[in-house]
Protein backbone atom coordinates (compact mmCIF):
# COMPACT_ATOMS: atom_id res chain seq x y z
CA UNK A 1 0.00 0.00 0.00
CA UNK A 2 2.76 2.27 1.00
CA UNK A 3 3.94 1.99 -2.40
CA UNK A 4 0.91 2.42 -4.50
CA UNK A 5 1.46 5.99 -2.26
CA UNK A 6 4.54 6.53 -3.28
CA UNK A 7 3.77 5.57 -7.12
CA UNK A 8 0.78 7.95 -7.21
CA UNK A 9 2.99 10.88 -5.34
CA UNK A 10 5.73 10.90 -7.87
CA UNK A 11 3.29 10.61 -10.57
CA UNK A 12 1.25 13.37 -9.37
CA UNK A 13 4.41 15.10 -8.83
CA UNK A 14 5.96 14.44 -12.32
CA UNK A 15 2.27 15.68 -13.64
CA UNK A 16 2.57 19.20 -11.98
CA UNK A 17 5.91 19.46 -12.87
CA UNK A 18 5.11 18.59 -16.62
CA UNK A 19 2.07 21.09 -16.52
CA UNK A 20 3.74 24.05 -14.92
CA UNK A 21 6.87 23.78 -18.02
CA UNK A 22 4.02 23.62 -21.06
CA UNK A 23 2.27 26.55 -19.73
CA UNK A 24 5.18 28.36 -18.99
CA UNK A 25 6.66 28.31 -22.84
CA UNK A 26 2.84 27.56 -24.58
CA UNK A 27 2.73 31.19 -24.75
CA UNK A 28 5.14 31.91 -26.60
CA UNK A 29 5.86 28.65 -28.58
CA UNK A 30 1.72 28.32 -29.75
CA UNK A 31 1.26 31.80 -30.94
CA UNK A 32 -0.40 31.70 -34.55
CA UNK A 33 1.09 34.91 -36.66
CA UNK A 34 -1.76 37.64 -37.16
CA UNK A 35 -3.56 36.94 -40.24
CA UNK A 36 -6.75 38.85 -41.52
CA UNK A 37 -10.23 36.75 -42.22
CA UNK A 38 -11.17 36.18 -45.61
CA UNK A 39 -13.88 38.55 -45.99
CA UNK A 40 -12.65 41.31 -43.61
CA UNK A 41 -12.09 44.39 -45.51
CA UNK A 42 -9.59 47.35 -43.77
CA UNK A 43 -9.62 51.12 -45.31
CA UNK A 44 -7.95 53.74 -43.95
CA UNK A 45 -10.54 56.50 -42.55
CA UNK A 46 -9.52 60.31 -41.61
CA UNK A 47 -7.86 60.62 -38.18
CA UNK A 48 -9.35 64.18 -38.22
CA UNK A 49 -12.31 65.47 -39.04
CA UNK A 50 -12.39 69.21 -41.27
CA UNK A 51 -13.34 71.26 -38.05
CA UNK A 52 -10.21 69.46 -35.93
CA UNK A 53 -7.79 69.78 -38.92
CA UNK A 54 -8.86 73.79 -38.79
CA UNK A 55 -7.92 73.41 -35.07
CA UNK A 56 -5.03 71.60 -35.20
CA UNK A 57 -3.41 73.90 -37.97
CA UNK A 58 -4.33 76.98 -35.74
CA UNK A 59 -3.12 75.92 -32.26
CA UNK A 60 0.53 74.33 -34.68
CA UNK A 61 0.69 78.00 -35.27
CA UNK A 62 0.14 79.40 -31.79
CA UNK A 63 2.37 77.06 -30.50
CA UNK A 64 5.10 76.66 -33.36
CA UNK A 65 8.34 77.80 -31.46
CA UNK A 66 7.27 76.25 -28.21
CA UNK A 67 6.16 72.80 -28.98
CA UNK A 68 5.18 69.83 -31.35
CA UNK A 69 1.75 69.21 -31.61
CA UNK A 70 0.31 65.76 -32.04
CA UNK A 71 -3.23 64.66 -32.56
CA UNK A 72 -5.14 61.47 -31.23
CA UNK A 73 -2.88 60.75 -28.66
CA UNK A 74 -3.63 57.72 -25.94
CA UNK A 75 -3.16 58.97 -22.51
CA UNK A 76 -0.80 55.90 -21.34
CA UNK A 77 1.59 57.36 -24.17
CA UNK A 78 2.01 60.46 -22.19
CA UNK A 79 2.32 59.12 -18.31
CA UNK A 80 4.63 56.97 -17.03
CA UNK A 81 3.08 54.97 -14.23
CA UNK A 82 5.11 53.52 -11.49
CA UNK A 83 3.63 50.95 -9.19
CA UNK A 84 3.87 47.61 -8.42
CA UNK A 85 2.12 44.86 -10.28
CA UNK A 86 -1.39 44.68 -10.09
CA UNK A 87 -1.81 48.74 -9.34
CA UNK A 88 0.23 49.05 -12.38
CA UNK A 89 -1.84 46.74 -14.10
CA UNK A 90 -4.87 48.35 -13.61
CA UNK A 91 -3.98 51.47 -13.89
CA UNK A 92 -2.75 51.26 -17.03
CA UNK A 93 -6.14 48.97 -18.03
CA UNK A 94 -8.00 52.06 -16.73
CA UNK A 95 -6.78 54.47 -19.08
CA UNK A 96 -5.79 52.06 -21.88
CA UNK A 97 -8.85 53.26 -23.89
CA UNK A 98 -8.70 56.82 -23.10
CA UNK A 99 -7.49 59.32 -26.05
CA UNK A 100 -5.92 62.97 -26.37
CA UNK A 101 -7.47 64.93 -28.68
CA UNK A 102 -4.11 67.13 -29.01
CA UNK A 103 -1.06 67.06 -27.24
CA UNK A 104 1.50 69.79 -26.89
CA UNK A 105 4.96 68.15 -26.17
CA UNK A 106 8.44 70.36 -25.41
CA UNK A 107 10.61 69.84 -28.02
CA UNK A 108 13.73 69.45 -25.62
CA UNK A 109 12.65 67.39 -23.03
CA UNK A 110 10.35 65.36 -25.14
CA UNK A 111 7.18 65.24 -22.36
CA UNK A 112 3.94 66.03 -23.13
CA UNK A 113 3.36 69.86 -21.22
CA UNK A 114 -0.39 70.74 -22.48
CA UNK A 115 -3.06 68.14 -23.52
CA UNK A 116 -6.02 69.43 -25.27
CA UNK A 117 -9.71 68.32 -25.20
CA UNK A 118 -12.27 69.40 -27.36
CA UNK A 119 -15.79 69.31 -25.74
CA UNK A 120 -18.67 69.46 -28.14
CA UNK A 121 -21.82 72.04 -27.56
CA UNK A 122 -24.37 69.60 -26.92
CA UNK A 123 -24.35 68.19 -22.98
CA UNK A 124 -21.82 65.48 -21.85
CA UNK A 125 -23.19 62.04 -21.31
CA UNK A 126 -22.38 60.48 -17.97
CA UNK A 127 -19.85 58.11 -19.49
CA UNK A 128 -18.38 61.11 -21.10
CA UNK A 129 -18.18 63.17 -18.31
CA UNK A 130 -16.43 60.12 -15.77
CA UNK A 131 -14.29 59.96 -19.00
CA UNK A 132 -12.95 63.45 -18.69
CA UNK A 133 -12.60 63.11 -15.16
CA UNK A 134 -10.17 60.27 -15.26
CA UNK A 135 -7.97 61.59 -17.94
CA UNK A 136 -7.93 64.76 -16.08
CA UNK A 137 -7.36 63.10 -12.68
CA UNK A 138 -4.65 61.38 -14.08
CA UNK A 139 -3.34 64.44 -15.87
CA UNK A 140 -3.03 66.44 -12.68
CA UNK A 141 -1.01 63.44 -11.02
CA UNK A 142 1.65 63.84 -13.65
CA UNK A 143 1.76 67.49 -13.68
CA UNK A 144 0.23 68.19 -17.26
CA UNK A 145 -2.03 70.86 -18.05
CA UNK A 146 -5.39 70.13 -19.47
CA UNK A 147 -7.29 72.88 -21.95
CA UNK A 148 -10.57 72.19 -22.84
CA UNK A 149 -12.44 73.84 -26.17
CA UNK A 150 -15.39 74.29 -27.21
CA UNK A 151 -14.86 72.22 -30.81
CA UNK A 152 -17.31 74.61 -33.21
CA UNK A 153 -15.78 77.74 -31.32
CA UNK A 154 -14.00 79.95 -33.58
CA UNK A 155 -10.35 80.85 -31.82
CA UNK A 156 -7.61 82.57 -33.64
CA UNK A 157 -3.71 82.02 -33.16
CA UNK A 158 -3.85 84.96 -30.73
CA UNK A 159 -5.95 83.61 -28.72
CA UNK A 160 -4.70 80.33 -28.59
CA UNK A 161 -1.33 81.52 -27.74
CA UNK A 162 -2.89 83.10 -24.63
CA UNK A 163 -4.56 80.18 -23.85
CA UNK A 164 -1.48 78.42 -23.75
CA UNK A 165 0.79 80.59 -22.13
CA UNK A 166 3.25 81.02 -25.04
CA UNK A 167 2.46 84.78 -25.97
CA UNK A 168 4.80 86.68 -26.72
CA UNK A 169 2.95 89.62 -24.31
CA UNK A 170 3.71 87.60 -21.87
Amino acid sequence: MDNLFIGLAIALLALLVWRLKTSSTAGTANKEPFVLSPGVTLRPQPLLTDNDLLLYNLIRLAVEDHYLVFARVPLWSVVSVEAEGKIRSQILRQIALKQLDFVLVHPGTKTAEQVVLLEEESPLQPDEVARRQEIQTVLEAAGITLTTLQSHTSYSVPQLAQLFRVSDEE
